[in-house]
């Protein structure tokens, strides 16, 4: 992480930006060149009971790099799947274009995501921010909070539900939600990487590969001692082929 990005965490009171996840329609602009546009925001109250405003984008951190990586995972730079090319505030959504870094050899994670939501396996993307503004039910005056309900035009169900209003935040990265970060949004993707394949999207190699990256990157069963360390990985990587073949 950062040293900026710590310190504006720690301005905050936060370890890690929050993250909000949109089920998106990807719409290619460029097949060629790997550019997709998604809808990155909107103000549709989401499932933390909360909503962010659109127009309380900030962009000053995430446009010195505007990184697209996998599933906010930054640990390793295999992660990093492109770049956000363009951003801007449409008809109440925050919508982004992203540039994957496609490769020659089509073999990289990068060219799989492309792949699978060019062809609409992958249907999701997911922006992490720092919140620099907000207004909650929980105010003392909560003046502010009703005004933005009223400005939001909530309806009386959505008002008694919301609990919070982002009204400035600070986006850091876009992340498209290729290799689930928990068991659940795992075996999504397992799912999303049976149905690519089945569909000609994959082929039996690029699953192999697949496989085994996720078996690097999510291994379930780590090694007790350095003996095993060799084998972890290939045992792993077996059981997600096993999973994968199981939804075919």
């Amino acid at each position: 992480m950062s040293t900026q990005l710590s310190a504006l965490l720690k301005s905050v009171g936060l370890s890690g930006p929050k993250r909000r996840e949109i089920i998106v329609e990807p719409k290619v602009l460029d097949a060629a060149k790997g550019i997709i546009r998604f809808t990155a925001s909107d103000e549709t109250l989401d499932c933390y009971n909360e909503i962010v405003r659109v127009n309380g984008w900030q962009f000053s951190f995430f446009e010195k790099n505007a990184p697209f990586v996998n599933s906010h995972d930054y640990s390793d730079i295999c992660n990093l799947l492109g770049q956000c090319i363009g951003w801007s505030i449409e008809g109440g959504e925050l919508v982004e274009d992203v540039q994957f870094a496609l490769t020659p050899t089509g073999q990289t994670l990068a060219d799989w995501a492309f792949a699978m939501y060019r062809d609409k396996f992958l249907r999701a993307c997911s922006v992490g921010f720092v919140p620099l503004g907000a207004v909650s039910k929980w105010d003392t005056d909560k003046t502010a909070f009703l005004g933005q309900c009223d400005a939001l035009k909530l309806d009386e169900a959505t008002r008694a539900k919301v609990a919070c209003i982002y009204t400035k935040q600070e986006q850091i990265e876009l992340s498209g939600c290729v290799i689930g970060a928990n068991p659940n949004a795992l075996a999504k993707s397992l799912g999303a990487v049976a149905a690519a394949y089945k569909a000609g999207t994959l082929t039996e190699e690029n699953v192999v590969k697949f496989s085994a990256l996720i078996a690097n990157t999510k291994n379930a069963a780590p090694a007790a001692d350095s003996a095993d360390a060799g084998a972890a990985s290939p045992r792993t990587k077996l059981a997600v082929l096993a999973a994968i073949q199981s939804q075919l």
